[in-house]
Parts: C-alpha cells; structure tokens; sequence
C-alpha cells in the first residue's frame, strides 16, 4: 500500500506542476514556489513524509535533477552571448559571495553568538546560489538572453564556491588550521579541469552520436553518458555542475565550432541533437524539475522561532547586498528591468541544505543553529525571490528599481531586453519576415536571431534534421 500511495503521489504532483504553471501564466507567479510550499505543507508541517523516508535514492535523485537540468541549460546558451557575459558574471558572482560571507561573519556573531569561523561556513551556505532554482525561474520571466546567461554562469560559479568553501571552513574549525593559496588554487582547478572535461566529452560525444542513434532506444542515451561526464568530474574532486554545464554547452553549439574542423583523427562532420531529442529532454527536466522542488520543500527543518526569524533577517540581508553590488558592477546599457531582476537573483537550494546537514554531522559547535538558519535561508529566499520576481514582472517595482539603478537606464527594452528590440525593429519594417517567426522564437535561437534574418529566412520544420527522418 505505501509503494501504491507513493506513486499517486508523483502523479499529482506532475499533474499539479502542470497546473502551477498555467496559473504562472494567468498571474506570473513562479511555479517554483507552490511545489516548494507544497512539500513544506508534506514534510515539516503534516510529517506525512520526511527526507530519511528516501534514504540515499533521495540524494541521488536530487543529484541527477541536478545533472538534467544543468545539462538542458548548457545546450540553450548561445556560445557568443556566453563570451559576452563570462566576465561580468564572474564580476557578480565573486563580489556577492565575497561581501555576503564577510557580513554574515558579523551578522552571525551579533545575533547567533558564532565565531568567524562559523559565521564564515554560515555565510558561505547563504551565499551559494542555487542554480536548478534560478534556471526555471528565468525560464518564465521576460528577461535578454545575455542577462539570463550571465545569471546562469553566476548562479554556477557561487555554488561551487559556496560548496568548496563551506568544506573548507569546516575543516578548519576541526583542525584549527586554513590553508587559503590551497583553497584557491582547489576552487580554480575545479572549475579549469571540469570545463576541460565538459569540452572532451562534448566533442567525443559529437563525433559518435550519428553511430549511437542506430542502436534501439538510443534516446536515454545521451542522459545516460551526462551522468557519466558528471560522475568522472566528481571522481576526481572537480565540479560535475561544471562539468555537466559544459557538456552541454559544446553539445549545443557544435556547428559554431569551426576550430574542431582542425583537430586530427576526428571526423569533419560534428552532430548535434536533433528536435526530438531536445523535445525528450525538456519533458524530462520538467519531472525532474517538479519532484525536486518538492523534495526541497520536504527537506526543510525548523525547531526554534527566534533562529527562524534571523534566518529571515539574513535572507533580506543577502538581497540588500545583492541590490548594492548590482548598483556597483552592471553596466549602465542594461535595462531597468534586467538588473532588477539580477539585483533579486539569489534563490538557495538543495546543495545548501546538503552543506548544513554536513556542518552539523562535523560536530562543529553551535551546528545545530547554522543548520536551522541555513534551513530558514533556503526556504525565504525561494518565497521572497519568487515574490519579488512576480512583483516586478507585474511591473509594480519599477519606480523603486528605477530610482535605485538611476533614470539614465532605459525602462525595458520592447518588454524583453535585446530580444524585445529585434521584435520592435521588425514591427517596424526593418527585416521583411513572416511575423509568426519573430512573434515566438525557441529559448536557444532568441539571441541568434538577428543574425539569422540577415539571411534568407527558411521556416524550420520539425523534421528538418536529417536525424529526425527515421
């Protein structure tokens, strides 16, 4: 009966995923938020369900969520408009975690009592942002595909961060000892060698993947070898998000990569995935997506209101040096609407609440609070993030974000950034085009539009792929 009740369970939530986001479509609520709540209302409020209930499939389960998604964002980047933001994303993500783990120190010493060592793995768990959070949020927000990219990137690189210097912090709090150059040169390393891997694999999986589409069912195969990217990177201690990420990227844009023509012993023609494979993997990013943010909202914990509260006096914290740092390091060409939404950007997840479980399993003393607080982080920052995103694209924060970037900032621009410009110019009669073609372009071909409709415009059909013929 319990095995019968629990896949009931996965039905209705992937019938009411469904049903969350055609709501997002009437109001622009994140469907992010009601599954989160949903599994909150399961777990820490009814106690139907509790994380040890899935033993270690649940940590799988969120590891490959992770790995999907990731994997499903890499092929819709554009690699150009990733050049464009790699250094700014950089910029955005050092400065927010560095500032945010050195106030939290404070913070964390004036209302918890912590050292700095603790308020250092405190405010390193609060600082890593969550990239399966950030990733379909965006994906329902009208935001350029440059902002979105340099979130994605941002959003990345403050996890692996948060990750490495969380463990390292800790391990400094057991041994009283901190080696920085080695934390450094791990964190640089991780990035360095798991793109490298990314890279590898992409092109390798390029060059076979015509031979593989022969084998039955040779669909699942393509997830399959991402896990395998992703666990290799892990193996050797680097960064599988990384890893995964890159693979993903290359798979995606393989037919830009003109440079692959002159490496020896590969074959000339590159192949990438077809519609319907792409179709395959947004399907399963959206089951992944659904049980996992509600296994999010079932893993939280709370015992005290008082850490509750500063949990709460944290998260607002975070998205006030978000907001500052914004106002430092965004360019002044971005729209008003863009950079609020880069200012609001700093949702946690599940690797936080993995890193809090380990400060509290490394008897590390006043654990137990860093763990509920971090516990409370998660959970507002996801509401508040997901609040404040409807909020502005209802367009009701516009004054204050408008006051806050300064009036020199266009408003929007045509409603969408760089891609509501390219519709505006076409409106006017710029590019004679079919408008159906402009009205709705897929997620990855939005920010290679312009550069298309230089061209003969063709209509692509779904079947357009030679791949796609059997």
């Amino acid at each position: 009966m319990e095995a019968a009740s629990a896949i009931i369970a996965v039905g209705l939530i992937v019938f009411l995923a469904h049903l969350f986001g055609a709501v997002f479509e009437k109001t622009r609520v994140p469907d992010v938020l009601p599954l989160v709540l949903l599994g909150l209302i399961l777990g820490p409020m009814l106690h139907w369900v509790q994380p040890k209930d899935f033993g270690h499939v649940g940590q799988v389960f969120t590891t490959l969520a992770l790995v999907i998604i990731l994997f499903d964002c890499g092929l819709e980047l554009d690699l150009g408009l990733l050049a464009k933001s790699f250094i700014s994303a950089v910029k955005l993500g050092l400065s927010t975690f560095a500032i945010t783990v050195g106030t939290t120190v404070w913070l964390g010493a004036q209302a918890l009592g912590l050292t700095p060592v603790e308020g250092c793995i405190l405010g390193s768990i609060a600082a890593a942002s969550s990239p399966p959070i950030v990733i379909p949020i965006l994906a329902k927000l009208s935001i350029s595909e440059q902002t979105r990219t340099t979130l994605i990137l941002e959003s990345t690189i403050c996890e692996v961060l948060g990750i490495v210097s969380t463990l390292a912090f800790i391990n400094m709090a057991q041994q009283n000892e901190l080696q920085p150059v080695a934390m450094v040169g791990h964190v640089i390393s991780s990035f360095v060698l798991a793109a490298a891997v990314g890279v590898f694999a992409g092109v390798i999986w390029s060059s076979v993947l015509k031979y593989v589409r022969r084998v039955e069912d040779s669909i699942f195969c393509t997830p399959a070898f991402v896990c395998i990217v992703y666990g290799i990177a892990e193996l050797f201690d680097w960064s599988g998000p990384v890893a995964a990420l890159v693979f993903g990227l290359v798979l995606g844009n393989i037919r830009e990569l003109k440079w692959l023509r002159e490496l020896p012993k590969l074959p000339v023609e590159k192949v990438g995935l077809t519609h319907t494979e792409k179709t395959f993997f947004a399907a399963l990013v959206f089951l992944f997506k659904s049980l996992f943010f509600v296994y999010v909202g079932i893993s939280m914990q709370f015992n005290s209101q008082y850490l509750m509260i500063a949990a709460g006096v944290l998260t607002l914290w975070t998205i006030v040096v978000r907001l500052v740092v914004s106002r430092i390091t965004l360019g002044t060409t971005l729209s008003v609407r863009d950079s609020s939404l880069v200012a609001i950007m700093v949702p946690k997840g599940l690797a936080a609440a993995v890193l809090a479980s380990l400060v509290l399993e490394s008897g590390v003393s006043n654990a137990a609070s860093i763990r509920e607080v971090a516990f409370g982080v998660i959970l507002f920052s996801i509401c508040t993030v997901s609040l404040l995103s409807f909020l502005i694209e209802r367009g009701y924060l516009d004054g204050f974000f408008g006051y806050a970037f300064g009036s020199h900032r266009p408003a929007t621009v045509g409603g969408a950034g760089a891609d509501g410009e390219l519709a505006a110019t076409l409106a006017e009669g710029a590019v004679g085009t079919d408008a159906a073609i402009v009205e709705q372009p897929s997620a990855g071909s939005r920010s290679r539009l312009a550069e298309t409709l230089k061209e003969p415009v063709v209509t692509e059909q779904p079947w357009a792929d030679p791949e796609d013929k059997r």
